[in-house]
């Protein structure tokens, strides 16, 4: 009986572990990374934190891939901003969906460490967006 306990217990610490852990993985120029991201709609994040997959195109675009089922989606995405009150040791951007050119009503949060390699890339091309948007 108390070994079955002891399994079970691991079992549920390594769930618990497992599922407070923020996936993070960067190359060494910070154009492509694997970060948390939570979808916003209307002011609202809906579901939970999924892993995403993200590629910074050199124009500042973001190419983004999550698991849907089985199968991985990869859409276009662009950054909007920067949260200025983000959680401790995090850093968050808030990335938006589009189209053709054309914004969609879909955002997305990502959140990455405070001492990724990727954060200079992000906010070399939120710069670069916000000057062209002058």
């Amino acid at each position: 009986m108390l070994w079955g306990l002891l399994f079970f217990g691991g079992l549920g610490a390594l769930w618990y572990i497992g599922y407070r852990i923020d996936p993070h993985w960067s190359t060494r120029d910070g154009t492509r990374f694997v970060c948390n991201s939570q979808v916003i709609s209307l002011d609202e994040t809906i579901g939970r934190k999924k892993e995403a997959q993200v590629n910074v195109i050199p124009d500042g675009t973001l190419i983004i891939g999550q698991r849907l089922m089985l199968r991985r989606r990869r859409s276009t995405w662009v950054i909007t901003g920067k949260s200025e009150a983000p959680p401790k040791g995090k850093t968050v951007y808030l990335v938006r969906k589009t189209d053709g050119g054309t914004l969609q009503i879909d955002q997305m949060a990502l959140f990455l460490p405070t001492k990724s390699r990727c954060i200079k890339v992000l906010d070399d091309a939120l710069a670069a967006r916000q000057s062209r948007a002058r």
